[in-house]
Formats: structure tokens, C-alpha cells, sequence
């Protein structure tokens, strides 16, 4: 059949796998199962029949490459490690899921292996119930005892946060899914455990005076990126755009003659849902502030010698968390993240007396609110409070 292929011409159909050889007119058949090419001649010149046997064929084929793959998991003993590798694989691969939902499942099986050591070689089969209540609590209590670069050792240990612990469980139930559907157990060892409650922090955030303080000192420390750092805590600050949108902005969607910010087209992979895609009004400060910064690219771009592009980014870095968290540690505030920055944007705006619901569609919420309710609602009970204050019945 190779030899075949390399003599004789072969026309594409508008069918996936499906082909014809020309000088016969008969279809073939070409399926790609566990990376190895499949052909097969069909037997008919009928484009009807053609499609349905193509079906069968593609349906067997890839039942006996499923059978093989259950072989070699087999061969591994039933192995968990084994098992945490196909569906490290596939979550890979995978076209439907974003970027940052797979570093968290790759995160959250680092994890797994950090507070379980032995989970990789254990055959799967040979798990209790027992002994991943055992894991989940050491997890709970112990966690990873990770400790990041350039920070003391902790003396005490510190467990898992709830929303870490969820996603290690996670992805050890999809371990067991996949050993209950290759026929290695029958039923999910881990079903008893219950998921952890995140606790709902209140969120601690700058005034207007600190957020200037940190904003200049961060631009004021000397750094090679110092100006550009406190350039993009103010846009994220202004604009409520997640970091991957801020940091994917180009000049061009930016529209200062009708005072609007195009966020990303949905596909450009830097959206967090299709629902991101939107419109952010040129706040007069936020338009201020991008009309300074576009002077600072011109003004770069003729020194260079170069022709300022629209399609060139706004901001010329990917990130500024360590200056942030300088900066607030300097300025004695609380240490702030990026996200920080986006729910500043969402507290001055609801301070300032925007509705929850409009606030939520600049921000690109797909809820029509509900999550800025829950996570805001209670500065909009403080501001109603304050602005009773000032109702009065006297005269004068």
C-alpha cells in the first residue's frame, strides 16, 4: 500500500479520512491511530457508501487502538504514575482547554506527587479508601512544603489552600475515572473525601493616596524596567483588563476618538472566555494615561530610527510583581497582586457610584453580575450607608 501511495494519484474528498484514488475512482480509508497510519481500501465508487464504511472502519480502528492502549497501561501493572501520564497527554493536547486551565492541572499533579511520594509506583488497584483519607489529611495539614525562592524555611508546616487541595483532588479522581473505565477497579477509592471550603477573604486595598505612593515609588526605584512596571499597574489598574489581556493590547484596539478599548477577538487564545470580548470606555484618567504612554512609543520608536506600528503592544513587558510587591512593602501596604489591580479597578468604580451590573460587563463577566455581586456587594451596602449620611430633613 505504500508503494501505492507514492505512484499513484490520490484526490481529497470533503470527508475527514476519506480519499480517492484517482485512476480507479475507488475510496480509501486513512486513519491515524496511536500516531501509526491506517489505509484501507473501501471497496465501492459510491461517495454514499463510501462514508458509511469509512465510519465502521474509523469505529474499529480506533476500538483496537483503545484495546492496546488498555494493554500497555496492563503491562505497567496497573501503575498510578502510568495511568497520570495519559491523562497528563491528553489534557496537553487538548484544543478546548485555555492555557492557564492546563498549567493548573499540571501544577495541581506536581502537587499530587509532592504530598503523596509513592502515588506514582503504587498500582492503583491496591488503593483504599483509608489511604487516601490518609493523603487528603497529611495534604490538608502538611501540603507540599514548597517554599519560594528567597523566602525563610517555615518552621511550622503549612497545609494546602482549599482551592489547591480541590484541584490535587481533582486530579486524582480523574486517575481513578480513568482506572474504573479501563476495567482496573470499580469504584472511586477517594468518593468520601469532601472537597475543601475556600474561605472568602475580605479584600484589603489601597486608598487613592497609597495607590500614588506605590505607583512612584515603583517608578521612581531605578530600574531598568521601572517606568514600564508603573506604566502597567496603572493601566491594570484603570482598565479592570485581566493581566493576559493588558499585556496582548495593542495600539490599534484602542479608539480615542470614540474613547473605547477593543479587548482581544475571541480566538487569539488570550481570553479567558468568549465572553471577554468587549468594550472598555475611555476613562478620562485611563485616557490620559494611554495618551502619555503613546508619546513614550513614539518618541522611542523615532529615536530608534522605526516607524510607529498600531499593531505594536502598549505594554513592552510581560509582567511587574516584584516591583508591585516592593513597592507596597516599601509604601507599609499590603502586598498586591496583578489581580489585585482589577479588583481596585471594580472598588473605585462601585465607590464612585457605577451599578454592579456595569461595572461586571466592563470587567467581561459572563454572570451578568452575580460574581461581582458576591465579591463587591459589600462595598455597595458601605457606599449606600455613606451616601445616607448626607440625607437630611433640616433646613439650612
Amino acid at each position: 500500500m505504500n508503494d501505492e501511495k507514492k505512484t499513484k494519484r490520490w484526490e481529497g474528498t470533503n470527508v475527514t479520512n476519506l480519499w480517492k484514488l484517482a485512476t480507479s475512482g475507488g475510496y480509501y480509508a486513512r486513519v491515524k491511530v496511536n500516531g501509526k497510519e491506517k489505509w484501507r481500501s473501501l471497496k465501492t465508487k459510491v461517495f454514499s457508501v463510501a462514508k458509511l464504511r469509512l465510519a465502521d472502519f474509523e469505529r474499529k480502528e480506533r476500538a483496537k487502538g483503545e484495546r492496546s492502549a488498555d494493554a500497555a497501561v496492563q503491562v505497567e501493572g496497573g501503575r498510578c504514575g502510568k495511568l497520570l501520564e495519559i491523562i497528563l497527554a491528553d489534557v496537553r493536547l487538548s484544543t478546548s482547554t485555555k492555557e492557564p486551565s492546563k498549567y493548573r492541572f499540571e501544577t495541581a499533579a506536581k502537587a499530587l506527587g509532592k504530598t503523596w511520594p509513592d502515588f506514582s509506583t503504587t498500582d492503583v488497584r491496591q488503593i483504599t479508601p483509608l489511604r487516601c483519607k490518609q493523603w487528603a489529611r497529611h495534604a490538608q495539614t502538611e501540603g507540599t512544603r514548597f517554599t519560594p525562592p528567597q523566602a525563610k524555611p517555615r518552621k511550622t508546616p503549612k497545609g494546602m489552600s482549599p482551592s489547591s487541595f480541590n484541584q490535587t483532588l481533582s486530579v486524582l479522581r480523574n486517575v481513578f475515572s480513568l482506572a474504573i473505565k479501563l476495567g482496573l477497579i470499580y469504584s472511586d477509592p477517594s468518593e468520601d473525601i469532601k472537597r475543601m471550603t475556600p474561605t472568602k477573604k475580605r479584600l484589603t486595598l489601597p486608598s487613592i493616596g497609597e495607590f500614588e505612593r506605590i505607583v512612584s515609588r515603583i517608578a521612581n526605584s531605578h530600574g531598568h524596567h521601572s517606568k514600564d512596571c508603573a506604566d502597567m499597574v496603572r493601566l491594570l489598574a484603570y482598565s479592570g483588563m485581566r493581566l493576559r489581556e493588558a499585556t496582548s493590547l495593542t495600539w490599534g484596539r484602542i479608539d480615542f476618538d470614540k474613547d473605547v478599548i477593543h479587548v482581544a477577538d475571541v480566538g487569539t487564545g488570550t481570553l479567558k472566555t468568549e465572553h471577554s470580548a468587549r468594550t472598555i470606555p475611555l476613562f478620562p484618567d485611563l485616557k490620559t494615561h494611554l495618551q502619555g504612554m503613546m508619546e513614550k512609543a513614539k518618541a522611542k520608536s523615532a529615536e530608534a530610527g522605526e516607524e510607529f506600528s498600531v499593531e505594536s503592544r502598549v505594554l513592552p513587558i510581560a509582567e511587574c510583581q516584584i516591583a508591585l510587591t516592593n513597592a507596597c512593602a516599601k509604601a507599609g501596604a499590603k502586598r498586591m497582586t496583578h489581580h489585585d489591580l482589577r479588583h481596585l479597578f471594580a472598588t473605585r468604580c462601585i465607590e464612585s457610584g457605577v451599578d454592579i451590573p456595569t461595572v461586571s460587563r466592563w470587567m467581561g463577566h459572563a454572570d451578568g453580575g452575580a460574581l461581582a455581586m458576591r465579591t463587591y456587594g459589600h462595598l455597595r451596602q458601605e457606599h449606600s450607608q455613606a451616601q445616607a449620611a448626607k440625607v437630611t430633613w433640616k433646613s439650612g
